[in-house]
């Protein structure tokens, strides 16, 4: 119930704010939008989702985040495409991204991909409440596998780090968040043979993130994609990536609520309190 009064809440507000200021953002604006599962039978939903955002949002290739930080990009607004956890699903989310020319980028865990049963891993270390009426097929709760996240590279998509096992939390002994932030991204690049550049922090980076996972994230990574929703291009923080979370079976108006700016006062604290670690 409270989920549900949540989402009309999101809808009714987002409607609202949608009607009296549209989204107006400046040229080299980039929204990261955060997605998650990605079944099968809501793919016509996404692919309707992305057609309206795409009308006011011009897709960015992984590949260009260097030029748009660099400042090099001023035709936007930006949107890029991200998916958290490597979920077997989110195969259909790339093939319908393909069939409108859009790449992205997929954050993986490497605990995840390797577990022998990865349903039981992904309820247990990262989703443990799920809604089967949405996820209901084996592939909405299991890991893809090497050759398929291999199949997306070649494909132009991206796939960066999600920590090693979805477990990084402040205050963890300095090995564990080794393991969670450096070795996840070794561990890619020895099996993928590809480049790990991005580095995206679990659950809501002021839980996950502390002063030394933050320095350690800017010493291993030239990205970090936070949960924090907000302006990308105000400062252009390659080490403060704001992201939007979306969902595919969301309505149009949870998503003009996501895409907003009603909803980011809210995040303002958290937000100075990690640009505060290491200060």
């Amino acid at each position: 119930m409270k989920a549900k009064i949540i989402g009309l809440f999101k809808e009714g507000m987002g409607r609202l704010e949608y009607a009296l200021r549209g989204l107006r953002y400046p040229s080299d604006e980039l929204i990261v939008l955060c997605i998650h599962s990605t079944p099968a039978d809501r793919m016509m939903d996404f692919v309707q989702q992305v057609q309206w955002i795409t009308k006011h949002f011009k897709p960015l290739h992984p590949n260009q985040l260097d030029a748009y930080f660099r400042g090099e990009l001023q035709e936007g607004p930006y949107v890029l495409f991200t998916f958290d956890d490597g979920l077997k699903n989110n195969r259909h989310a790339a093939q319908s991204l393909e069939s409108l020319q859009i790449r992205a980028c997929f954050f993986v865990v490497p605990a995840f991909i390797q577990a022998e049963d990865s349903e039981t891993y992904y309820r247990t270390h990262i989703r443990r409440h799920i809604d089967e009426a949405i996820d209901h097929e084996t592939e909405d709760r299991t890991a893809m596998r090497l050759d398929e996240l291999k199949q997306l590279i070649q494909r132009g998509h991206m796939i960066d780090s999600h920590t090693y096992s979805h477990l990084l939390r402040a205050g963890d002994d300095s090995s564990v968040r080794h393991r969670e932030i450096v070795e996840s991204g070794s561990w890619l690049r020895e099996h993928l043979g590809v480049a790990v550049n991005g580095f995206c922090s679990p659950i809501d980076t002021s839980i996950s993130v502390d002063e030394l996972a933050k320095k350690m994230i800017a010493e291993n990574y030239r990205y970090h994609f936070t949960t924090f929703p907000g302006h990308n291009g105000v400062d252009k923080n390659p080490q403060l990536i704001h992201r939007r979370n979306i969902e595919v079976h969301w309505t149009k108006g949870q998503i003009m609520y996501a895409l907003g700016g009603w909803d980011l006062f809210r995040w303002q604290k958290r937000i100075s309190l990690f640009r505060s670690l290491g200060s």
